[in-house]
This record gives C-alpha cells, structure tokens and sequence, in this order.
C-alpha cells in the first residue's frame, strides 16, 4: 500500500516529466521543412538599398544577412550565445563558432548556418538552411543578399536548389533549459 508520502513523490515526478517535455517542446527548433523563417522584426524598418545604420539586440547591423540569421536561429530555439559583437561579419562566423565549439562541416543541414566566406568581399554572406534537395543541395532563406537581378537585392528572399559550392556550414545546437 502506497502511503501519502509515496503518493506526493509520485505526483513530483510526474509533475517533473511533464515540464520537462513541454520545455523540451518549447525550446526544440521546429522539424525539417517547418523552420520559422517569416517575421523578421526589423524588415519594415529596413532600408530598400541595404544596410541599417542601426545594431541589433546581437549587436550585428540591422539588415544585414548576419541579423536575419541571428533572429532565425533565436526564433528556432538556437543558441545565440556564443556570437562575439564586433567580430561578426560573415566571413567570420565559421571562426567564432569553432572557438565556441561548435561543429563546422561541409554538408547541409536543416536549421544550420550556410556562410559563404568569400562572398561579396570582403564581409561574406550567410543564410539559414531551410530544406534539403536530392544531389546534395538545399533551399534557404536570407536577408540582404545581393543578388545580380531584383527581387533578391536588399530584401528577405528564399532560394531553392542552392549549390553547396563555397559554402561551410555550421550546425548551431538548441538552447539548454536551466532550471
């Protein structure tokens, strides 16, 4: 027979799986295909021909490829921690990562971090890795990204089928709960 004391210990550990699945389910970025990229609170304050002269709460500059992928990896439960303010232009996000430890590789992932270091020189350029195509390729979304032809220059834009040439990417891990 279960004495009231065994039944109060009991309810604690229940209680202590169910929070920890919610958190589980709060914090886990969202599966492969359904990753928050839409709402990126800064784009109605964004420039048509670029760059805001503004820092964001990461202290990347507003409208920039760099800020965009802060707010998706944030908005998907990614850490952001580890970013070093001031020493965040694109080309440099591999290096900050590494020294974080953070894992760096050359396959695409959903929800990972696709820079391109020696793009549009000398910052780089990075977007948010969206969905995974046969052949090795894969679709993002990105910010700012200065494309020869509109609608892409200076703007949120989606792309299919990119090409993994050039590209490292990092795979940032969820945010840990602390209790």
């Amino acid at each position: 027979m279960m004495t009231r004391r065994d039944t109060s210990a009991v309810h604690r550990i229940g209680l202590i799986a169910l929070l920890f699945c919610i958190a589980l389910a709060v914090v886990r970025p969202a599966g492969a295909g359904s990753v928050v990229v839409y709402g990126y609170p800064l784009a109605t304050r964004c420039p048509a021909a670029g760059v805001a002269e503004t820092v964001d709460r990461w202290g990347m500059f507003s409208c920039n490829c760099t800020s965009y992928v802060a707010w998706a990896l944030a908005a998907n439960g990614q850490r952001t921690d580890w970013f070093i303010r001031g020493s965040m232009d694109a080309w440099n996000w591999p290096n900050v990562a590494r020294r974080a430890h953070i894992r760096v590789g050359r396959i695409p992932r959903v929800g990972a971090v696709a820079v391109w270091p020696k793009l549009v020189p000398p910052f780089g350029h990075l977007a948010y890795v969206t969905g995974l195509e046969p052949g090795g390729r894969f679709d993002v979304a990105e910010y700012n990204f200065a494309a020869d032809t509109p609608p892409a220059a200076f703007a949120f834009d989606t792309r299919k089928g990119v090409a993994p040439n050039g590209a490292v990417f990092i795979y940032v891990p969820r945010r840990t709960l602390k209790f």
